[in-house]
């Protein structure tokens, strides 16, 4: 008899096998247990290829749609997937422009009919069936700067240009070569989960699942606001000649990104502007403005700037943090793992909430409480506030685009802002910047500068902080009255100073490594910028530190 191994599958369950094993076959085994489809593999944290065999007792880590790593690299696959089809059906092109709360927008380079999207979706998962191998290719930075030269591909050069490695790792389907700054899944095989749907009359939205979705596809729902606040941004970093990495590097190096930030910071000045006259216009109505987005999306810095732009035309916030009602720690909510949840709406005390809204607004003293977060309680040391003529009630929180969160108010009462830091800046034309990443970024500075967190807590957390946003936010952003776009073109050059030196204090042995170097190399994309350009009023000093909101 052959020697007998045994493997340990995630930590859950253990199979015995024959040694020599191939990991697929295991993998094969893992997905009848558990009914999930394996992106990918680790051992020792390192992600290992398709065709690796054991010979010893082995722990493996699989990966899924529902692991962040896992995710990443399944959009990574689709990506190149639908490029593949597009080149293949007419030799189309597509650009990634925009990260969405529910997929990714795709712009073609012609018209699309209804025709052409079905034909798309039918040649994919031809792809998809023939189980297309993601063939890793290591070349040397000359040689990939050369191909990217002949393609015409002249950003995805420069960027390559810009980076410290000899070698670069490209991914080949059909003699296409290419790369997302990912790891990618071990074969197309595993992609079928996917949607595309028409956003306009040459872009679609693809559409995947995403962490704890439960293997879904999420379902989209047009919004015209964001759209045009993305078209803006587009437009103005197409007139900046800023719309590639490749090409802000170039104004920091020719010294004009002081300029570039003032410009900036004008674009979203302007559009703060615009919500406030707006809400002037209908302040015989609107007793409640309510700013809401997901973390890390610079609410708190919007509030206090917007309550300036509505004072310069005569109207007075009172901003009340809706974190300061949270319910008193014994009595917050527990999720399936037995720990607080403190995203969930229970989590806050709707009734004391309400009450004190209703007070304000008939003209009522109310004492706002202060949530002692160390002592996990309420305390009301304030001093009692009443509403008079000139004054609105402003409230900033992850809950406040839902209609529950503020239900002793009629709908018309109430004027609905959406913040999120829509990125206007892509790496190159197949590589967008992921909204998603560049909160992370944000959260990962701000929580080790005023919590004190290293970067594995704040990873650890924010998976639980992403599946509370997919279910207390986004569902709600169809019902908004304007929208906060707070990123900016440059900013990650400003994080990268603050975050890269947190990222590489993630050891190697730790589950969180590879997440960590994937942010290492994207911030190496950018030239370190400076924050003395940066205005003490600006959104990322929230995260940074410098604000003047900060108290």
């Amino acid at each position: 008899m052959g020697k007998k191994i045994v493997i340990n599958i995630n930590g859950i369950f253990s199979l015995n096998y024959d040694a020599g094993i191939n990991v697929t076959e295991i993998a094969h085994d893992y997905k009848k247990v558990t009914g999930k489809c394996v992106i990918g593999a680790k051992v020792n944290n390192l992600l290992i290829g398709s065709d690796t065999c054991f010979y010893e007792d082995t722990c493996i880590n699989f990966i899924d749609y529902d692991d962040a790593e896992g995710n990443k690299m399944y959009q990574a696959g689709l990506k190149f997937l639908l490029l593949i089809a597009a080149k293949l059906l007419w030799n189309g092109e597509v650009y990634y422009k925009y990260s969405l709360d529910k997929g990714i927008y795709a712009e073609f380079d012609r018209k699309v009919s209804d025709q052409d999207i079905t034909e798309l979706k039918i040649k994919m998962r031809e792809i998809i069936s023939d189980a297309y191998s993601f063939k890793k290719c290591i070349t040397t930075r000359k040689d990939a700067i050369t191909y990217y030269m002949s393609t015409g591909e002249l950003e995805k050069a420069d960027n390559i240009q810009n980076i410290s490695n000899g070698y670069v790792d490209l991914y080949e389907i059909n003699h296409t070569y290419n790369y997302f700054y990912s790891d990618m899944p071990w074969d197309t095989s595993v992609l079928g989960l996917f949607e595309l749907e028409r956003v306009n009359k040459n872009a679609v939205l693809l559409l995947y699942p995403r962490q704890a979705s439960n293997g879904k596809i999420p379902e989209f729902h047009y919004s015209d606001l964001i759209y045009k606040e993305l078209s803006k941004y587009d437009e103005w970093t197409q007139m900046m000649k800023a719309r590639y990495v490749s090409e802000l590097n170039k104004v920091v190096a020719s010294g004009g990104i002081q300029k570039f930030i003032k410009m900036n910071s004008i674009m979203i000045n302007d559009s703060l502007y615009s919500i406030a006259k707006d809400i002037v216009k209908k302040k015989n109505d609107v007793k409640l403005v309510l700013i809401g987005g997901p973390s890390s999306s610079g609410k708190t810095t919007s509030a206090y700037r917007l309550c300036n732009y509505l004072e310069t035309f005569g109207v007075n916030p009172i901003v009340i943090s809706a974190d300061d009602y949270f319910k008193e720690r014994e009595d917050t909510p527990k999720g399936e793992d037995g720990k607080y949840d403190f995203e969930c709406l229970e989590a806050i005390d709707l009734d004391l909430f309400n009450e004190h809204l209703i007070k304000l607004l008939n003209g009522e003293s109310v004492v706002i409480p202060k949530f002692n977060f160390v002592l996990g309680k309420k305390e009301f040391n304030n001093v009692p506030i009443r509403m008079e003529k000139s004054n609105i009630l402003l409230i900033e929180g992850i809950h406040c685009l839902n209609d529950k969160f503020t239900s002793s108010i009629e709908r018309i009462s109430k004027y609905k802002v959406f913040v999120c830091p829509f990125t206007p800046l892509s790496l190159d034309a197949h590589n967008h910047l992921s909204t998603t990443d560049m909160r992370l970024l944000r959260r990962i500075v701000r929580d080790n500068r005023m919590r004190g967190r290293n970067v594995e807590m704040t990873l650890e957390s924010f998976g639980k902080v992403k599946e509370g946003e997919q279910k207390y936010i986004f569902p709600f952003i169809n019902d908004i009255d304007a929208v906060l776009n707070t990123a900016y073109a440059y900013e990650i050059g400003v994080l990268r100073v603050f975050a890269e030196p947190l990222l590489y204090s993630v050891p190697m042995h730790s589950i969180y490594y590879e997440e960590a170097r994937r942010l290492i190399r994207l911030t190496s994309m950018f030239f370190p910028i400076s924050s003395e350009y940066i205005e003490d009023d600006n959104t990322l000093r929230e995260f940074i530190g410098g604000s003047i909101y900060e108290k």
